[in-house]
C-alpha cells in the first residue's frame, strides 16, 4: 500500500511539473527531507459529497491558464492545459486523464490517481500531505465548478478553476 501511495504522489507531480512555483511564481527550493510521507488514509465521501461523485470533462487552454494565473511560467503552459477527464468515485478516490492541446507535446504523466475528501462545500485534494489543495465546489446544471481557498499549486488552481466541469452522463 505505501509504495502505491509514492507512486500516486510521483504521478501527480509529474502531470503539474509548475507545482513547485510559489504563489510568488518563483520556484521552490527542493526539501530537505527524503523520507516518505506517512500514507493518508483513505477518505470516504460523505452523503452531501456524492453530487461530486461521477465523471467530468472541460478543456482548459494556454489563454484559460494565463487569465486565471497571469504570472503563470510559460514551459508550463502545455503540461497543464488540454482536454481533461475528472472521475470521482463514491470511495473518496479519483482519476484524472488529460489529452494534450494540438501543437503540444505531452510532457507531464497524463493519469493522475489519489483520494479527495469533501465536507460542506470544501473539496480537499492530497488531504494532509505538503500538496493539499482545497476548493470550495459547486453545481448547477450538470457544471461544477470550483473556487480556490487554500493550496500552493499554482497549475492545480489555474487548471481546476479556470472553466466549469461538464457532467458526462454513464
Amino acid at each position: 500500500m505505501r509504495a502505491r501511495d509514492i507512486c500516486t504522489i510521483i504521478a501527480m507531480l509529474a502531470l503539474f511539473a509548475a507545482c513547485g512555483q510559489a504563489q510568488t511564481a518563483t520556484p521552490a527550493a527542493p526539501a530537505a527531507n527524503t523520507a516518505a510521507p506517512a500514507p493518508p488514509t483513505t477518505p470516504v465521501a460523505p452523503a452531501s459529497a456524492q453530487g461530486l461523485v461521477g465523471t467530468w470533462t472541460t478543456t482548459v487552454t494556454k489563454a484559460d491558464l494565463l487569465r486565471v494565473a497571469p504570472d503563470f511560467k510559460p514551459e508550463y503552459l502545455c503540461d497543464n492545459a488540454g482536454a481533461f477527464v475528472w472521475r470521482f468515485k463514491a470511495d473518496g478516490t479519483f482519476t484524472i486523464d488529460q489529452t494534450a492541446l494540438e501543437g503540444c507535446t505531452q510532457q507531464a504523466s497524463p493519469h493522475i490517481e489519489s483520494t479527495w475528501f469533501s465536507e460542506g462545500d470544501a473539496v480537499t485534494f492530497a488531504k494532509g500531505t505538503a500538496d493539499q489543495e482545497v476548493y470550495a465546489w459547486s453545481i448547477a446544471n450538470d457544471l461544477l465548478t470550483f473556487k480556490h481557498r487554500t493550496g500552493k499549486c499554482i497549475p492545480c488552481n489555474a487548471t481546476n478553476t479556470a472553466n466549469p466541469w461538464k457532467r458526462l452522463k454513464n
